[in-house]
């Protein structure tokens, strides 16, 4: 079986004996960055953030194109289209790279075939209580819903979601039993945690965290294996019993099909160069994501670690592909 960063690698590699347009000069003119989420959202705010840095260091514009729909394979399968000379780049997601394999029977783009630039950060999640509750740790939400007569509810933002994934992987590892309730993102799902209508949310760190240090929700742990070090009161999941659970939302550059390797180069470079700007990095960071080193060797071993991972736990939850 080929994983998917061997055929990333290859893809790398053929792209410098393409006979293609070669780098000389380039980039001559603006280059589009398209990002597969509405404009206002954390994503478009990542994207917008490092099209300004990569930008200065290109010496060309960077337009942010929105194209979101469809778990992102709108966008994704606008930019695998595209020509590959360096001026249409995909700001990609785990949804993207990942989950979409096994959530839908036919995707309108190979997630395999994107020629990596380089890897950005991860966003881990963290899990939210209702207040009601009076949760101090993943211990006290364990033996509560072993406990319960009934499964304590879970809020996502919707069936296939990271969020989603993330409730099945807790019950997996933890032997209990939650009730699954799906929501459109986080907006729709956060009021009813407030409100105690549902017990328990596993949410971005950028959107949930304000609602813990207003004093509206509790917190009991995050998905990474490593705290969050602009949080680093809020424990992992893995130190409190559970060191296998890794689950994050991550981010990532990517290029169609074939691109030119010197091109990926000079990309890389300036996403480097970005990510190693102490502005941009805080940015980042206040966006609850660990800036990655923007290497690709970091997002193919990202992707071969997360596969089959995701692979199960879709399977687990039956979730119906598209």
């Amino acid at each position: 079986m080929i994983k998917a960063g061997i055929r990333l690698i290859a893809a790398t590699v053929l792209c410098g004996m393409a006979s293609l347009a070669s780098a000389a000069g380039y980039p001559e003119r603006p280059i589009t960055l398209v990002t597969p989420f509405p404009a206002g959202g954390a994503t478009d705010a990542l994207a917008r953030v490092l099209a300004d840095s990569m930008g200065k260091t290109l010496g060309q514009t960077l337009v942010v194109e929105n194209r979101a729909g469809a778990a992102t394979t709108i966008g994704a399968s606008h930019a695998a289209r595209a020509t590959p000379d360096g001026y249409t780049i995909l700001l990609a997601t785990n949804s993207t790279l990942v989950t979409n394999r096994f959530l839908f029977k036919k995707l309108p783009y190979d997630p395999d075939g994107f020629t990596p630039i380089g890897m950005i950060g991860i966003g881990p999640m963290v899990l939210l209580t209702a207040k009601k509750h009076h949760y101090k740790t993943l211990a006290d939400v364990v033996k509560a819903a072993k406990d319960a007569p009934e499964p304590l509810s879970i809020a996502s933002f919707g069936s296939g979601t990271s969020s989603h994934l993330a409730a099945e992987y807790l019950q997996d590892l933890a032997g209990i039993k939650l009730l699954h309730v799906p929501f459109k993102g986080s907006t729709g799902a956060l009021p009813q945690l407030i409100n105690g209508d549902v017990d328990l949310f596993f949410d971005m760190v950028s959107t949930g965290m304000p609602q813990v240090d207003n004093g509206k929700v509790d917190v009991v742990g995050i998905t990474s294996q490593k705290r969050l070090s602009t949080r680093p009161d809020i424990p992992t999941i893995g130190e409190q019993g559970y060191p296998e659970f890794n689950l994050t939302a991550w981010f990532t550059l990517v290029a169609p099909p074939n691109t030119p390797a010197d091109i990926t180069t000079t990309l890389n470079k300036a996403l480097k160069a970005a990510l190693e700007d102490k502005a941009v990095r805080q940015r980042i960071l206040e966006m609850g994501i660990e800036p990655a080193d923007g290497s690709p060797e970091a997002l193919i071993k990202q992707i071969n670690t997360e596969k089959p991972i995701i692979e199960a736990l879709v399977k687990r939850a039956d979730i119906v592909v598209q």
